[in-house]
Parts: C-alpha cells; structure tokens; sequence
C-alpha cells in the first residue's frame, strides 16, 4: 500500500456533516465543540462551510483527532454541500428523529453517493418528545439506504445535542470507519489540498480556508488555487495557531491571494512566485474563465447583475439559486462576482446597462457606491438571507421582464350578407363560428386572412330581437358595425385581447 519508498501514515479524517435544514447538523458539531455557533447564524441556517478540528478519546483509550466540515441545509446551498461531501474522507448524514427523511436528506445522500466516500446515520434530536426513531428509521430504510443491524451495511446512531446522549458513540463510530476505510496519506508528497472557503477582508486581504488532502503544507512556498495564488507566509490552524507546516487531513487558513479562490479549487505548492503566477495566468485564459459576450442580441429583457458577497462560498451558492429564477422572458446575466462591500466600481460596471442590479449577500455598501447608484440608476439589493434575494429577484424579474404581449382570440365569426352602409355604420349578416361575439366590442375585420381594419360592434340582433352578445356556435345574427373599412360577404370578424405571456 506504499505510496513512496516510506509507509504513508495514517490521516486526520476529515469527516463531511450533511443533511436537511434545521435537521440538527451544526448543533450536533456544537456539542462536540462545547461551542454555541447555531445561535449566532442569520435565520438558524449555517450559510457557509467551516472546518473544525477536535480530540476525541476513544473507549479503549486511543487519541484521535478529526476533522469536521459544517456544510449548509438550506435548498440554496446544493454546490456547497456537495464540495463538502467531495472533500472529506466520511459523511455524517444527519436526520432528525422528529422528521424524518426530507428533500435535502436525499439530495444529501446522492452527493455521498457521487463521492463515493463511507457514510454514518447520525439520528438526532432524540430528546424530543415527537422523535420516533423506528419511523425515521423505515423512512431511511425506504430511500435505500440501508442500515446495519436492518438487512444493510451502513453504521448508525441515535444522538442528542441538547443531553449529549451518544456522541461518544458516534465519535467512536467515526474513527472505526476511518480505520477500515485506511484513510491514509503520504507527508512527503507535494501538498495538494482542497478550497472549501475563501473571503476578502479589509484587515488582512484575500484569505482562504483549505483542507489539506495530501502532502504537507509548508511556510516559504507558493500556493495556486486556479487563477488565484499566494505566498505561504503563514499558515494558521484550525485553533489559531501560527504553524510552519501542516499535513493531510488539518484544515488550514491561508491569506494574501491575489483573487478570491473558487470554493471546490483544488490548492497546490510551487516553489517560486514566477510558478505561481505562470500557472494563474495558464488557469485564467482556460474556456471557463472567459466571460461571455454581453451585447449577442436576444429577444428577451436583458437584466444585468453584479454578485457581491462575504465568501466565494456564499456567491457560488446564490448563484445555484439564481439559476432556479423563473426568467423565460428575461435574459439574466451574470456580469461579475466578488467578496467584498458594494464598492463604486461594481456600480460604475453596470451604468451602462438597462435593468442593472447589485445583489448584496451579508455585505454593506459603500456610502459613495449608494450615491452613485441612485444617480445611474442601479439598484442594489441587500440581504443577510440568501434565498429572500432570490425571491425578492423572482418579483423584480417578474416586474421587468412581464412577458411579450399576445392576442388571445375571444370570438370570431364570418359575414354571409352585406345589407346597406350609412356613412361608416354597415348592416351585415353573418355567423358565429367560435367564441363568444360581443356587442360595444371592438373587431378585427379580416378578408383572405389579411387583417383590413378595426370597427365597432353598436348593435346586435337574433331572430330580430336585441341582443347583447351571441355565444352559440354557428347562430345566424344581424350587426351594425362602425368602420372606416369596407365589409364584405366572407369577411372575417374577430375580438380579441392582448394577455402577456409569463
């Protein structure tokens, strides 16, 4: 099992926690932890991927340490579930013993799946006195995925985040799976790890949170992350700590990128700046990172939008949802992305566009941007909840790109007798042969399928008695219709009203 002339040694298993919203996931890492992070997150909803590392001391006695990915439930966060799955080594599928299984729980578990990585049933919330844990059990069991001890092979526990009750087990559980599962690395390889988090501040600059997968990390070299890189500097732990190298398994916070570094990029070590910035350069003129051209004519509303953000997480994520906007008469485009307040460039982008929106995601605004906005007439939009943009964008799309106006026929009918004509007032026989024909309704007259002119229906007559209206398919009547345009036998007349199309 030799990866090079040495033994590879065993990994720090990074362990992957997915699962529904509001399922009990980050409360779970937050009894692990002995921390209170669930109660600070807008809304409840853990909105961005975190790596911890924790000790844990099994029932024989042995020292392990683990490392935890806290990946988002809510709908929004499909991609980035699915980059934590891809990262770790194990999956912890969360479901809550009061719920069941749900939407994101087999979104959840096909991710694990593609992955392709171990999974451990962590049933939660069993404190409470609605849990049931034999019937989240048969709704697992009816998802396919199959329990051991229930005709399966896949290991599960019962847990309580609020009492505690077996997470010892659970963290046993774990490091038994990584043991037979051999998650093994080689220390002397080139570093290679994986980007699950990267954000601009104003303090220290770009900065990234990464897992190491193989290697280890080294202070003195350079990091390239596709089109982004940095200089190691420093590497800080998981705890905070300034280290000098960090190996497979350890998540690690690396600042001083020249660009944010997309979440899911794959982080590798160079050992000059001129390798670094050769191989960004190489990444940037690659198909996928060359922006489309926003002026290729489109009979749709052209709606342009600059993504800002606290993460490239949280934009990779709004731009998932985005895609689910309902836009048939809208051309939505996404001009460009990045970590950091609403800044006057972003506004000065989109000035010359029509229909041009900032979405803001748990970012301010600067006051010179908002000025600047009111004035080009850009509207930014800011939110500390992801999907309430997208809803808020759903409405405003709605509003802008309403749909292209179309005539919905109500009514037609064919003139079998021109009678006499008084000015522009024409006495005409004819016939109902759809619809609904109505009288004070406006028509169109129509001769050999060519649309000749409008009238006026003033009065109608069946059987000579008055009527308002004829709605009988092929009932003879008698019309006075005003129009500037001739009537003739086999004419077409036709109501109609204009609908826009959503």
């Amino acid at each position: 099992m030799s990866m090079t002339d040495k033994t590879p040694t065993y990994s720090q298993p990074v362990i992957a926690v997915v699962g529904h919203i509001d399922h009990g996931k980050t409360s779970l890492l937050d009894y692990i932890r002995k921390s209170r992070v669930a109660e600070k997150e807008t809304g409840g909803i853990t909105q961005r991927i975190s790596a911890y590392e924790i000790s844990h001391t099994t029932k024989e006695g042995a020292e392990r340490d683990l490392t935890f990915i806290d990946t988002p439930g809510h709908e929004a966060f499909q991609k980035m579930r699915r980059r934590g799955a891809s990262s770790a080594d194990i999956a912890i599928l969360v479901v809550a013993a009061d719920d069941g299984v749900k939407p994101q729980t087999k979104e959840a578990w096909s991710a694990i799946q593609d992955a392709g990585i171990p999974c451990v049933v962590a049933f939660t919330k069993i404190d409470k006195e609605s849990a049931n844990l034999d019937r989240a059990k048969e709704a697992v069991l009816t998802e396919g995925i199959y329990l051991e001890g229930l005709g399966g092979s896949v290991p599960w526990t019962a847990v309580s985040s609020k009492t505690g009750d077996g997470i010892p087990d659970l963290l046993d559980l774990l490091v038994l799976v990584s043991d037979l599962e051999e998650v093994v690395c080689d220390p002397l390889k080139p570093a290679r790890a994986v980007v699950i988090e990267s954000a601009r501040d104003p303090k220290i600059g770009i900065s990234a949170t990464v897992i190491v997968r193989e290697g280890t990390l080294k202070t003195g070299a350079f990091a390239v992350a596709g089109t982004a890189w940095a200089p190691l500097r420093a590497i800080v732990s998981a705890d905070g700590t300034r280290e000098k190298e960090l190996s497979c398994g350890k998540p690690a916070f690396l600042s001083g990128f020249s660009e944010e570094p997309e979440v899911g990029a794959e982080l590798i070590t160079v050992a000059t700046k001129k390798e670094a910035e050769a191989l960004a350069k190489e990444a940037s003129v690659r198909p996928e990172n060359v922006p489309q051209n926003l002026n290729e004519a489109s009979e749709k509303v052209p709606i342009r939008i600059i993504l800002k953000a606290d993460t490239m997480g949280s934009i990779e994520a709004l731009e998932f949802e985005l895609e689910k906007v309902p836009a048939e008469n809208a051309d939505i485009t996404i001009v460009s992305k990045s970590v950091g307040a609403v800044s006057e460039n972003d506004v000065k982008t989109l000035s010359s566009f029509d229909n041009a929106i900032i979405l803001a995601f748990g970012v301010g605004t600067d006051a010179s941007a908002e000025d600047l906005a009111e004035r080009q007439g850009v509207h930014i939009e800011s939110r500390k909840i992801i999907y309430e943009l997208t809803e808020w964008l759903t409405k405003e799309v709605e509003t802008r790109a309403p749909g292209i106006p179309e005539e919905k026929i109500l009514g037609r009918a064919k003139i079998l007798k021109f009678f006499s004509n008084a000015g522009n007032k024409h006495v005409v026989g004819g016939r109902l042969e759809e619809g609904i024909i109505k009288k004070g309704s406006t028509v169109s007259i129509i001769r050999r399928d060519i649309p000749i002119g409008k009238g006026k229906i003033i009065n109608m007559q069946s059987q000579k008695t008055d009527v308002d209206s004829i709605s009988t398919e092929k009932q003879e009547f008698g019309a006075q219709i005003e129009s500037r345009s001739d009537i003739a036998a086999g004419d077409i007349i036709e109501i109609s009203t204009t609908i826009q199309n959503k």
